[in-house]
C-alpha cells in the first residue's frame, strides 16, 4: 500500500465521515434498528455506485473538472447550471446544519442564549474561512485521525452503559424516516475528480478507495448509532452526544461534538468562497459573504437540526445523484469507446440506484408538505 493510496483513502474517509454521524442514532431509532440497518446497506450500495459513476464520468475528460461541468458536457448548459445549484444548495444545508449543531452544543455548555452562541461561532470562524485555506488542507490527513479516534472513544465508552431493552428492532411509523440523513452522511462522490488524479488515474486503486473508504466509513457509523441506541433508546438526543449530561464526560463528547461539526463548516465555507471566487467571478469579499452570511442568517431562524440533514440529503444529494446518472447514462450511448475507468452492471446498476435516489427524494418532499 503506497503513500498516494493512503492519501486518496484519507481524502476519501474524510470527506464521508462528518458531522451528520451526530444526528443518525435519533433518525434510525425512530425507524428502529433493523430497519436503520437495511437502509444503511441499501444506500451504501447506492453511495457506492453514485461515487462510482462520478468516477467513470470524471474520467471521459481529459483535463480536471468539477461535477457541473462534467454533467454540463454530455446535458447542456442547462443541466450545468442545474448542477452547480444543487451543489450550493447541498453545501447551504450542511453549514446551516453544523451552525445550528455547534450553537446548540454551546448553549448546553454555557448556558447561554442560542443566537448569541450563533453569532460568536460566525464571528470567530469569519477570519479562517478568508485566509484559512492552507491551514485546513496542511491539516486534512492529522484532523482525519483526530476525527476517527475520537468516534471510536466516544462509541467505547457509551457502550458500557448498553442496555438491549433500549433496542427497538422495528417502528411501522417511520421506515424511511432516516434516509435523508443516511444518504448525507454517506456523501462521497465530491471529492472522486480529485481523487482519482492523487491516484494517477488507476481504475484498479480507484475501486478500491471507494469501497474501504465506504466500508470504513458505515463501519464507524453502525458503531456510533448502536452505542447511542443501545444506552439511551428513544431517549437520544437529535444531536447524539447530547443525551449525555454526567460532568465526567461532558468535556470529551463537547470537544468532540465541536470537532466533528467546525472543521467541516469551515471546509465547506471555504469550498463554497472559491466557487463564487473562481467559477462566478465574484469579488472575494462578496463572495465570502454569500458564503458565509447567507446560512448564518438562516440558521438564525432556529430550524431543527435532523429536519436541515434530512431535506439537504434526501432532496439535494438525491436530485444531484440523479443528474450524475443520467449524465453517465447519455456519455454511454454517445460514446461507445469504454473508458479507462468504467463501472460494471450496465443499466440495471444505473436503474437501481436511480430508484432509491428518485424513492428518496418523494419521501422527503412528502415529508415537508
Amino acid at each position: 500500500m503506497n503513500l498516494r493510496y493512503l492519501a486518496a483513502l484519507s481524502t476519501t474517509v474524510g470527506t464521508i465521515v462528518g458531522g451528520g454521524i451526530l444526528a443518525l442514532p435519533y433518525a434510525v431509532e425512530k425507524s428502529g434498528i433493523l430497519v436503520g440497518l437495511l437502509l444503511f446497506a441499501v444506500i451504501g450500495a447506492a453511495s457506492i455506485l453514485i461515487t462510482m459513476y462520478t468516477g467513470e464520468l470524471s474520467s471521459r475528460f481529459k483535463k480536471f473538472h468539477q461535477l457541473p461541468v462534467m454533467v454540463g458536457g454530455y446535458m447542456g448548459r442547462k443541466f450545468r447550471m442545474l448542477t452547480l445549484l444543487f451543489q450550493i444548495l447541498t453545501i447551504y444545508g450542511a453549514q446551516i446544519a453544523y451552525l445550528i449543531g455547534i450553537s446548540i452544543v454551546l448553549v448546553a455548555l454555557f448556558d447561554v442564549p442560542y443566537y448569541i452562541a450563533l453569532t460568536l461561532v460566525f464571528l470567530l470562524t469569519l477570519p479562517l474561512i478568508y485566509k484559512g485555506y492552507k491551514l485546513v488542507e496542511d491539516a486534512e490527513t492529522p484532523l482525519l485521525f483526530i476525527k476517527l479516534g475520537l468516534i471510536v472513544a466516544v462509541s467505547i465508552i457509551i457502550l458500557t452503559t448498553f442496555h438491549v431493552g433500549n433496542i427497538s428492532l422495528f417502528n411501522n411509523g417511520n421506515i424511511f424516516g432516516p434516509f435523508g440523513v443516511i444518504l448525507f452522511s454517506l456523501t462521497g462522490y465530491t471529492i472522486i475528480p480529485e481523487v482519482r488524479e492523487e491516484l494517477g488515474n488507476k481504475p484498479k486503486d480507484l475501486n478500491s478507495v471507494i469501497i474501504s473508504a465506504y466500508v470504513i466509513s458505515i463501519a464507524m457509523y453502525v458503531l456510533f448509532t448502536l452505542a447511542f441506541i443501545g444506552a439511551f433508546g428513544s431517549g437520544v438526543a437529535e444531536i447524539a452526544t447530547n443525551s449525555i449530561t454526567s460532568n465526567g464526560y461532558q468535556l470529551l463528547l463537547a470537544v468532540t461534538t465541536l470537532f466533528l461539526l467546525i472543521t467541516p463548516y469551515i471546509a465547506l465555507s471555504l469550498v463554497l468562497t472559491d466557487a463564487f471566487s473562481y467559477d462566478f467571478k465574484i469579488n472575494r469579499g462578496v463572495s465570502l459573504a454569500m458564503a458565509a452570511v447567507i446560512p448564518f442568517a438562516i440558521a438564525f431562524l432556529d430550524l431543527d437540526f435532523q429536519a436541515v440533514l434530512s431535506i439537504t440529503g434526501g432532496i439535494f444529494v438525491s436530485a444531484l445523484s440523479i443528474l450524475i446518472l443520467a449524465a453517465v447514462h447519455l456519455a454511454r450511448k454517445r460514446e461507445r469507446a469504454i473508458p479507462k475507468y468504467y463501472v460494471r452492471g450496465g443499466e440495471v446498476a444505473i436503474v437501481f440506484t436511480g430508484i432509491i435516489m428518485a424513492l428518496g427524494v418523494v419521501y422527503t418532499l412528502l415529508q415537508v408538505i
